[in-house]
């Protein structure tokens, strides 16, 4: 008998394509940090310092009224300080690329979401059942790489945006806007760029750590403990450049500046050798426990 004799109803085959099978799991590491209250709160608390250079804003083109002392005050700490100049990229450089308060943000944000991303699956063994599912190890990398990304970018790369509008609407000309917008994209690049390289790291490290807290240390360990490794090679070798060629943090920073056009004494090349022979080791390293055999085993 003829399973149209069982009354079975006939079925179409679609091809689903290879990203509409890791999409979800990209929606689903971007909406991470915003799936608990503590979350919701980290996720506040970085971005106080954007909130801070907004306020300096208002005050500066008069939004907020203090006096004139007040004001005064504000334009001339942004004439000493360029980083204080809405004006100039690196208002909005800064704002991220600051040691402070820029790491100890990068470090909550990363930590809270995206160094538990790939170790979270392996201990609920969920890994197994996502081979299953015609989700190769690449796409589901990828997966996790966009959503981890665009939860970091929130910070990194629309809050400096949100200043640059803010800026521009909030000016008495269009002046701030043209002479802001030649650089813009360029520094907002930038703060993808260095983005990325950071969110790509910190995967790879989730990735080869067995259990979440386990890769958040590990997260944490690369981050200060390169910054400490290079700040002691610089003050042995008396040589200052190499705690920007030596430390993940500020290796990252000179990129970000030097994309973003952004004044530095620092060369690229051997902070941009340094994160692409980290990131080629440790990828390696992730490469082979997401295999399907390490990863099932």
């Amino acid at each position: 008998m003829t399973p149209l004799g069982l009354r079975y109803r006939r079925a179409d085959h679609a091809l689903v394509p290879a990203w509409r099978r890791w999409w979800p799991l990209a929606r689903q590491e971007f909406l991470v940090p915003f799936r608990s209250k503590v979350g919701i709160a980290v996720f506040c608390l970085c971005l106080v310092p954007a909130v801070v250079r907004l306020f300096v804003l208002m005050i500066r083109y008069g939004m907020v009224d203090f006096g004139a002392a007040a004001r005064g005050d504000v334009i001339g700490r942004s004439q000493a300080w360029a980083q204080w100049d809405s004006g100039r990229p690196e208002f909005y450089v800064e704002l991220v690329m600051g040691t402070w308060p820029g790491l100890p943000v990068l470090i909550l944000l990363t930590g809270s979401a995206t160094a538990g991303a790939i170790a979270r699956d392996r201990r609920t063994n969920a890994l197994e059942l996502l081979w299953t599912r015609g989700i190769t190890p690449f796409g589901y990398l990828l997966a996790r790489f966009c959503g981890s990304l665009g939860s970091l970018c929130l910070v990194t790369v629309a809050a400096p945006l949100a200043l640059w509008v803010a800026a521009a609407l909030m000016a008495d000309d269009w002046q701030q806007l043209t002479s802001t917008l030649p650089f813009l994209g360029s520094v907002l690049f930038a703060l993808l760029l260095v983005s990325a390289v950071w969110t790509a790291l910190c995967l790879c490290l989730s990735a080869m750590a067995s259990s979440p807290s386990q890769a958040i240390v590990l997260w944490c360990l690369l981050l200060v403990g390169s910054t400490a490794l290079a700040n002691i090679a610089a003050g042995v070798l008396r040589e200052p450049n190499l705690r920007a060629w030596l430390s993940v943090w500020d290796a990252g920073g000179t990129l970000a500046r030097h994309v973003a056009g952004v004044s530095t004494r620092v060369a690229l090349g051997p902070a941009l050798g340094f994160l692409s022979g980290l990131l080629l080791l440790l990828g390696l390293g992730a490469w082979r426990r997401l295999r399907v055999g390490e990863a099932v085993a």
